[in-house]
């Protein structure tokens, strides 16, 4: 990566600050909530899906406090909305230990969703395009490759806490990591946009043979119905997330618990390393040729879970499914940068954030119903096929009608 040899400084500074709030946001608030819901449930004497929809309130607002933050979010205010913010998710994810109720986890997770989801993807997004120009695909997928390691590295630590202390302990523990996650961002003198610093945005110097060498991006495109198709492929990309989610439950349907476990883990090297590959291939063949690829190759494991049931497929077949992360978060990014303006990038890429949480929140239970309506996950798989057949026909129809729209201008 060109840009690589040229982040130091006040650079470097940005990218560490905002890998660290997407790792914490992401990694933390999201990917390793599932290891309380079992313990709480138990201490709690609830069903297991009442503790679930702690996530499920936790990412709606997550999702609704980005956009409200893109609108809000000006120079002046930066520094002080990521310490504020920040104060709030460690203090509310502390809270949590607290808890003796459904009412306060419901309230606190709202709470701490909003925080985060205020200095979460979109102004972590944000402020890598301000200060990045080229390579941007490959940064912006840095940031949410951590969020995948801090995933995958913590889940087994505060799992471990959670069964030697308990998960009220986890969470003072899960607390703390997310204050260390945060404080580059609060202590180190970043700014929202490199010229608020007296600085030119970063630029690789052979950024014009790079352009020259890529797909030509489409343009500013203003048409609602661009945006919309945006947010139809976006949402549909986010329930394919929700399989990696029922791969250890489709292996037990099959007699191998063991090798359930093993296709989890895969599913999250898969998430981590699909994630930094999305950015390098968006970056030299386009956000479309992309998508084809990542979602040819989620298709083709999908297939290998469905039709064979040997230890060996299935893990390939998680393989292939892990890299479905990529594309609601990686290709989201770029799929505006490519179709809209930086101007416009504030108030479309919250919009089609949410769409793409409502739809990830939506598809658990939507692929659990269809297990509980018919006994097998087949349903569910066949499902998925469609669901990415469809993905790869909205992508290519909102870059052929933003190209169309480009022309006529």
């Amino acid at each position: 990566m060109p840009t690589l040899k040229l982040i130091r400084g006040k650079y470097l500074m940005v990218l560490i600050a905002m890998c660290g709030l997407i790792a914490s946001s992401l990694g933390i608030l999201t990917n390793c909530a599932g290891i309380f819901f079992t313990p709480i449930a138990a201490e709690m004497h609830q069903e297991t899906a009442a503790v679930n929809l702690t996530l499920t309130i936790s990412n709606l607002v997550f999702a609704a406090a980005g956009m409200a933050a893109a609108r809000l979010l000006n120079a002046k205010n930066f520094r002080i909305t990521i310490i504020a913010s920040s104060v709030v998710f460690v203090g509310g994810t502390a809270a949590l230990s607290l808890c003796r109720s459904m009412a306060p986890l419901y309230a606190l997770n709202a709470l701490r969703g909003f925080a985060a989801g205020v200095i979460g993807n979109v102004l972590g997004t944000m402020t890598i395009g301000y200060w990045f120009r080229t390579d941007t695909g490959f940064i912006s997928s840095l940031a949410f490759g951590c969020s995948g390691i801090v995933g995958a590295l913590f889940n087994p630590i505060l799992e471990g806490i959670i069964n030697s202390a308990g998960w009220r302990t986890a969470y003072l523990a899960a607390a703390g990591i997310i204050l260390v996650l945060n404080l580059p961002a609060m202590v180190l003198p970043i700014r929202l946009r490199p010229e608020d610093a007296g600085l030119a945005p970063l630029a690789a110097e052979s950024a014009g043979k790079e352009k020259e060498a890529r797909p030509a991006r489409t343009g500013n495109s203003r048409s609602p119905l661009v945006l919309l198709l945006a947010v139809a492929a976006v949402s549909m990309a986010s329930l394919i997330p929700a399989v990696p989610q029922l791969v250890k439950s489709f292996a037990a349907t099959y007699g191998m618990a063991e090798t359930g476990v093993i296709m989890m883990t895969v599913c999250l090297i898969a998430n981590t390393g699909g994630k930094f590959l999305c950015g390098v291939l968006t970056d030299r063949l386009g956000v479309r040729r992309t998508v084809t690829i990542y979602i040819s190759v989620i298709a083709a494991g999908v297939c290998l879970l469905l039709l064979v049931h040997e230890p060996a497929a299935m893990l390939a077949g998680a393989a292939c499914i892990g890299l479905s992360y990529s594309i609601p978060t990686v290709c989201a990014v770029m799929i505006c940068r490519e179709l809209f303006s930086p101007e416009r990038y504030k108030q479309v890429f919250p919009v089609i954030n949410l769409g793409g949480t409502v739809a990830n929140a939506a598809g658990y239970p939507l692929l659990g119903a269809i297990y509980d309506a018919s006994g097998s996950y087949d349903g569910a798989l066949i499902l998925i096929l469609a669901v990415a057949a469809a993905t790869v026909a909205e992508v290519l129809l909102v870059y052929r009608l933003a190209a169309k729209e480009s022309r006529a201008a």
